[in-house]
């Protein structure tokens, strides 16, 4: 046991070194490039970065434009109550404030539109399906609410490594998405320790969410806790190595969910089909119906959870069925 602890632990190292070899690739190529830049030289580190100052100056400006349409809507409810003042309830990880105090609510409105869009560019996703994710329920109330689960989308693009501590900033469904990679997994522990070391137990005081007086308290936390691992289990076994798969079947099994929360989810429109896709944004409202049938109607948004890992596993499998196709031709 202890030898294979040794080895893993010995072969994440060789990794992170590997990575940074390629860091220090990457800066040494930029740096020749702005120098045939700033030549006139055409070769293809120079055209390497002009297309890093175009999509930075790309991001600059939707950035500030986003910045300024922020400024148009009302502060939403949670940045006024809770992250404005400090007051965060204990339940929230303890480097949350520190990290929001960066921000306003103008910079968390660009930053939660820009992180969702650049995932599904990720994914080479359509305009018209990054259109759909952006008009879904889950990112609307995002917005309206003034939350900052925009920068749990952007440690999902740092992963494997860099985004770790922003993923476990709203960690209820984005930390299934770092079971996907093993140094994700690595880098976890790892945070968890050097956070434990810093501001101590702090995991102590997730034991409060979901009692009794919490569930009376937040009627729409439409969590399964704990007879959704029942389903969650076997799905996240056939979700291996797939974030957006993991964080649906994880939905399923997380303590504490708010319909917003899939927000993190919806880049993942860009990867299904389009039947999926639709039928994932329609189910996306279900949970306003709790404002004709009652309470228990939230529980609709569980509903979203079955469709968007469906989905994701439907179009798995089509690839699957290619790629052997492709081998046996």
């Amino acid at each position: 046991m202890l030898a294979t602890i040794v080895n893993i632990v010995r072969r994440e190292i060789e990794l992170l070194g590997q990575d940074f070899q390629q860091w220090r690739s990457r800066m040494a190529g930029r740096g020749r490039g702005a120098g045939d830049l700033l030549a006139g030289r055409q070769t293809n580190e120079r055209a390497a970065v002009l297309r890093y100052v175009r999509t930075t100056l790309t991001l600059v400006l939707a950035f500030v434009i986003l910045y300024a349409a922020g400024g148009l809507i009302p502060v939403g409810f949670d940045w006024k109550c809770c992250f404005s003042t400090g007051n965060l309830g204990t339940f929230f990880v303890p480097w949350m404030n520190p990290i929001v105090r960066l921000f306003n609510p103008q910079s968390i409105f660009a930053v939660t539109i820009l992180a969702l869009v650049l995932r599904m560019w990720r994914y080479h996703a359509r305009a018209w399906r990054i259109a759909l994710a952006l008009i879904s329920l889950p990112t609307l109330w995002l917005l309206f609410l003034g939350n900052v689960d925009g920068l749990v989308m952007v440690g999902l693009l740092l992963l494997p490594v860099l985004g770790v501590p922003l993923v476990l900033v709203k960690p209820q469904v984005a930390s299934f998405s770092l079971l996907a990679n093993r140094r994700s997994i690595a880098a976890t522990l790892v945070w968890i320790v050097i956070s434990i070391v810093l501001w101590g137990p702090w995991p102590l005081n997730f034991l409060g969410v979901g009692d009794a007086a919490w569930r009376e308290a937040w009627p729409q936390d439409i969590t399964l806790y704990p007879w959704g691992a029942l389903l969650a289990l076997p799905l996240l076994w056939w979700s291996r190595g797939d974030e957006d798969m993991l964080m649906a079947a994880g939905s399923l099994l997380t303590p504490h969910l708010f319909p917003y929360h899939f927000y993190v989810l919806m880049p993942a429109l860009g990867r299904m089909n389009v039947f999926w896709a639709l039928l994932s944004w329609a189910v996306s409202f279900t949970p306003l119906l709790a404002n004709y049938w009652g309470p228990g109607a939230w529980h609709f948004g569980n509903l979203l959870s079955l469709t968007l890992w469906l989905g994701l596993y439907s179009r798995r499998r089509s690839l699957q069925r290619a790629l052997g196709q492709r081998q046996t031709a």
